[in-house]
């Protein structure tokens, strides 16, 4: 299910730019689409959510993404994320998002956008499935800002931060640097990833 998944992300942009009259007149439609490094701190086993902290417990793993641009500053993105490296106890999260993204700056070549994605996010938590962790699914949401700067007429330097908000989860309590951290209010995991993007479609 998640194959497909990650298929219906690439391909709905697609068919909607192949019936764009906009993109057919040579107007202002692209699609994007590339990969990323991403690493994000999980918010679990650690006393805070911070990007900046815990980097002991970060999670790493790669990011492949699009972004269909429609005309102006709106947009879509899609996102399939696989942070399966560096956990500890072999924790691993995996998202798939879907959402609206707007231009709110541009400086030059530099482009700024805003984005709100939603969709599921799958989680294993350390030591699985030993008493006290789990593994499960739970839906997501995701506002973030991406940082665009082309490298040349089709490819382009992209930086990425995103804060998920996982209101449903339910995962008990862990012990992180002296602090008992609960985790009954949802998890908010969130970091950064750079990478690379190239116009497939479109101006």
């Amino acid at each position: 299910m998640k194959v497909f998944g990650v298929l219906a992300l690439f391909l709905l942009p697609a068919a909607l730019l192949a019936q764009s009259p906009v993109a057919a007149s040579g107007g202002e439609a692209s699609l994007w689409a590339g990969a990323e490094a991403t690493a994000f701190n999980p918010d679990w086993g650690c006393s805070s959510a911070s990007p900046f902290r815990c980097y002991h417990n970060w999670l790493a793993g790669p990011t492949a993404f699009f972004d269909f641009n429609a005309r102006g500053k709106w947009g879509m993105e899609g996102e399939a994320r696989w942070l399966d490296w560096h956990g500890d106890g072999a924790m691993t999260i995996s998202n798939y998002l879907l959402g609206g993204r707007y231009r709110v700056v541009q400086f030059g070549r530099l482009s700024g956008w805003a984005k709100m994605l939603v969709g599921g996010g799958w989680i294993q938590t350390p030591f699985y499935p030993y008493a006290g962790s789990l593994k499960g699914s739970f839906l997501a949401y995701a506002p973030g800002g991406t940082l665009e700067y082309p490298l040349g007429h089709k490819i382009a330097l992209r930086g990425d931060y995103e804060y998920q908000i996982w209101p449903s989860f339910n995962g008990g309590s862990t012990y992180a640097t002296g602090t008992v951290v609960q985790h009954d209010n949802g998890l908010t995991p969130n970091g950064f990833s750079v990478g690379i993007t190239y116009r497939i479609l479109g101006q």
